[in-house]
């Protein structure tokens, strides 16, 4: 090797960055990154059977580091599809999100050949669930049913790279703001809508009022390793804290902007029997609804996570 060849060589950063930070190393998973910015796919694991303790480690180092994981082919019944999902944490109910085939802890998405887009809540921005609940969740646990054959991907888009992005002043104007996000009146905006426009809800729930409505931080912070994130989503948005509803839609309208960045983006093609989970708290994802005539019926489960910090 020529001296020219070593220096550029020894001018190449150690380790290769994904996500915004080192790669890990995985030994018992095979790890495929799907863009710079956040996801990857797992492969080598079948999650319809327990996972030994050093398989488990790792893809939950993956889930921690991507914040998105891919399984193909993963032939579950709704007991191993739960069964898996709960080595994220408690499975919980949504007030909003309708149930599948009689599993209150699990929900359904759902866009029949002859239905129109607008049965699926919020598939045309950016959002985080459920924002409004205290402990709003922490990951989705997701399968295909039935898919388009082209098109009804799912995007998302890192939080954390949004945040990290941003001038330091806007960081500290921001890391300073609590939002008010309310869940409370979205049926009877939906009962006023003509019935093609309509969105698929669930038609009852056991939350109270007060449940449906909490004050977040508008930056959190991972429990464990304190990365910070953007936590701003349109969806269920009120305002912030001690600003006029004027003042908050003028700085939330700039916000908004941020997920269309490619640079910060992940879009996911379903395949049947295809299962991804994302952190629900540092990614703001969307369906693609690019397709007709064709059905789309994905299944979830919720985890719920921690009171933002």
């Amino acid at each position: 090797m020529s001296a020219s060849s070593q220096d550029i060589a020894g001018s190449r950063p150690q380790g290769t960055i994904v996500a915004g930070r080192p790669m890990p190393d995985f030994k018992r998973i095979e790890v495929e990154p799907l863009t710079g910015a956040c996801g990857c796919e797992i492969r080598g694991v079948d999650v319809s059977k327990p996972l030994d303790e050093a398989t488990l480690a790792e893809v939950m180092l993956a889930f921690e580091h991507f914040l998105i994981i891919v399984f193909r082919d993963q032939k579950l019944t709704c007991e191993q599809h739960k069964a898996f999902s709960r080595y994220f944490g408690e499975l919980t109910e949504l007030p909003q999100a309708p149930t599948y085939d009689g599993h209150s802890d699990m929900q359904e998405v759902r866009r029949e050949a002859d239905e129109p887009s607008s049965v699926v809540p919020s598939f045309e921005h950016f959002h985080t669930d459920s924002p409004f609940l205290e402990r709003p969740p922490s990951c989705i646990v997701m399968r295909a049913l039935d898919v388009p054959r082209y098109g009804g991907d799912t995007a998302f888009s890192s939080t954390y790279l949004a945040y990290e992005d941003l001038s330091e002043g806007l960081q500290k104007v921001l890391e300073g703001l609590r939002i008010v996000y309310s869940g409370k009146d979205i049926w009877a905006k939906n009962a006023s809508l003509a019935k093609d426009k309509q969105l698929r809800l669930r038609e009852s729930h056991n939350f109270s009022e007060e449940q449906l409505e909490n004050i977040h931080p508008a930056v959190r912070r991972h429990p464990r390793t304190g990365r910070k994130s953007l936590y701003v989503t349109r969806a269920y948005f009120k305002r912030f804290v001690g600003w006029s509803e004027e003042e908050s839609r003028a700085l939330l309208d700039y916000l908004q902007t941020l997920p269309h960045r490619l640079q910060y983006q992940c879009r996911v093609k379903w395949r049947p029997d295809t299962l991804i989970v994302w952190d629900n708290r540092f990614l703001l994802h969307r369906g693609i609804h690019d397709f007709q005539r064709e059905r789309r019926h994905l299944v979830r489960t919720t985890v719920i996570g921690e009171r933002p910090i």
